[in-house]
């Protein structure tokens, strides 16, 4: 069952170039991952604001994007804010811990439960 991610990232000042070539980084390297099936990014209209769009066939899957991305998702974080993240699915423990110890992330299981 897919897992899907809506994250919203605001970059920061002086930085928006930067951030740039960090999320096409991350796109290419995701475009190579067995188990992620899409990931993009799109501007959002206020000047500075990304929103990423992710899709993984399953937990493990994000968890391993995370883990091989860790240096360049690191980067983002030194360039810009994470507003908000919202994952949707049947999500493991480890995605559970890691959204627990961040009050922006938000996990919405599917319903009826599976």
């Amino acid at each position: 069952m897919s897992i899907f991610v809506r994250a919203r990232f605001d970059v920061r000042d002086g930085r928006q170039a930067e951030f740039e070539r960090i999320a096409l980084a991350l796109r290419d390297a995701a475009a190579a991952e067995p188990g992620t099936v899409s990931y993009r990014w799109f501007s959002m209209p206020d000047p500075g604001c990304y929103l990423v769009l992710e899709e993984y066939t399953d937990s493990a899957a994000a968890v391993m994007h995370n883990e091989h991305q860790a240096e360049l998702l690191a980067r983002v974080g030194e360039t810009a804010e994470m507003i908000f993240a919202e994952i949707y699915g049947p999500v493991g423990p480890e995605v559970r811990e890691w959204a627990r110890t961040r009050p922006q992330v938000r996990v919405y299981p599917d319903f009826p439960a599976q």
